[in-house]
């Protein structure tokens, strides 16, 4: 057979090789053929990288406070967007939130609560007050085993088991435990060691490269202490810690809450429109990340600072950027109490936890929740905490202003939030039944506890 003009440009573009009709129809099944096996070899690796994110999630879709807490990801500060009172701008603080800690899959990029949650449209109906589906197998056994302090990683599901061993493995603070385990103490011995192990500090400027920089000019120039002892010549007879749990909506506790001396809360957690719940009375607000700032409020920043407690490294290298705004905040306003909590007291405070449990605990600094409870415990002669230990209006629901389920938000992902409520429950003096209906612990403050025995 001759061959065509078309078949001899073919030839010498392939090789000299005649080209017809039949092997153009071999190269298009060949070719057919290919891409079917790269799209199946797609699948089969997209399948297990699904796989294995899914093993690592605490929860589906989780975005976690502790604090929240509830706080609320390395190079950021667990959280937040609104303000208790009446603000004016020039009072916000902005503090940069990429930190992967408040988000149930490590290393994942977290948006700021502000952008990801929506708030329900009346403040006291939350969209969905049930368990949600796969948060717990087990609520009740969950409550209970919270409400006898007996909690351990039994009752935790598998996603968040994961997350306990991938934080244990990471080690982000290079934590290192040193101590003595004191597991099986009684309430006064756990009293004792909180009230001599943790100590209430400040940052004061007083150490370098805060001395270098001229702190000592910068913070307040009483301890937060001082501050409220010189107000009322004593320690608070009564205080209460309302944490931000989605929990809370419904309790009609807001009027309790306000008849206390001094109330603490997290973060922007609002109180219009909750006050029936919540109570509208600000004393202190423990705060770690974005927040409009009130003028009325004493406020006490923190940190995630390296375990050995480096504070050239910390200020070099912070998890969010924390000290550029609270200098500038402070020349702005010098006459607002605002402190931030001393490396020193975050891990002595994490310390604490770890030497009263057997198991590794995150190697991560303790929630906002606990931080404000032993604050509370050094200013008050007794402490009531809300919502902390969850009631019988335990939900999924994280937050009682924002429209988001986890139940990492009461158990704990990056926070060992088991292991510090476990902890709070030994020193509750409480009625079971304000526990079951209330939420609330009571406390005694450390001026209260004599431990001389």
């Amino acid at each position: 057979m001759a061959t065509t003009a078309t078949e001899l440009h073919s030839c010498c573009m392939i090789g000299c090789l005649p080209v017809t009709g039949d092997v153009w129809r071999y190269d298009r099944l060949f070719l057919h053929a290919g891409l079917v096996w790269v799209l199946l070899f797609l699948a089969l690796i997209s399948y297990f990288l699904d796989a294995r994110v899914d093993e690592q999630m605490t929860s589906s879709g989780s975005l976690l406070s502790q604090y929240p807490d509830h706080r609320s990801t390395p190079k950021q500060a667990p959280h937040l967007h609104s303000s208790v009172l009446e603000t004016r701008p020039e009072l916000t603080l902005t503090l940069k939130l990429t930190d992967p800690r408040y988000t149930s899959l490590p290393l994942s990029k977290s948006p700021t609560l502000e952008n990801s949650h929506k708030v329900s449209p009346d403040p006291h109906s939350a969209p969905d007050m049930k368990q949600q589906k796969g948060d717990s197998s087990k609520p009740n056994s969950v409550l209970q085993q919270l409400w006898r302090g007996h909690a351990s990683t039994n009752i935790l599901n598998k996603s968040l088991k994961n997350a306990l061993k991938y934080y244990v493995m990471s080690n982000k603070h290079k934590v290192s435990f040193q101590g003595k385990l004191r597991t099986g103490q009684s309430s006064k011995e756990l009293l004792c060691q909180m009230k001599t192990q943790v100590e209430l500090r400040m940052v004061d400027g007083q150490e370098e490269p805060f001395s270098l920089l001229g702190w000592a000019k910068v913070v307040p120039k009483i301890s937060i202490d001082q501050l409220f002892r010189k107000q009322n010549q004593s320690n608070f007879k009564t205080c209460a810690v309302v944490s931000n749990a989605g929990s809370i909506l419904g309790s009609g506790l807001g009027k309790e809450i306000d008849s206390h001396d001094a109330v603490l809360r997290f973060n922007s957690a609002p109180t219009k429109n909750y006050q029936r719940d919540v109570g509208s009375k600000t004393t202190i607000r423990l705060i770690n990340s974005q927040v409009r700032l009130n003028s009325n409020v004493t406020l006490v920043a923190w940190d995630p600072p390296p375990y050995n407690r480096d504070l050239h490294k910390w200020y070099a290298a912070p998890d969010f950027n924390l000290f550029d705004p609270y200098v500038k905040h402070r020349k702005l306003h010098p006459e607002q109490p605002f402190y931030i909590l001393h490396p020193s007291y975050i891990w002595q405070a994490w310390d604490l936890v770890q030497s009263n449990t057997e198991v590794n605990i995150q190697p991560n600094p303790t929630s906002s929740g606990f931080m404000g409870i032993i604050l509370m415990m050094a200013l008050c002669e007794q402490v009531h905490v809300y919502e902390y230990i969850p009631s019988t209006r335990q939900t999924s629901l994280c937050h009682y202003h924002e429209n988001f389920h986890d139940v990492a938000c009461t158990l704990g992902s990056y926070h060992p939030l088991v292991f510090e409520k476990s902890l709070i429950q030994l020193i509750n003096t409480g009625l079971e039944s304000d526990l079951r209906m209330k939420g609330r612990a009571t406390l005694p403050g450390f001026s209260t506890v004599n431990c001389d025995f």
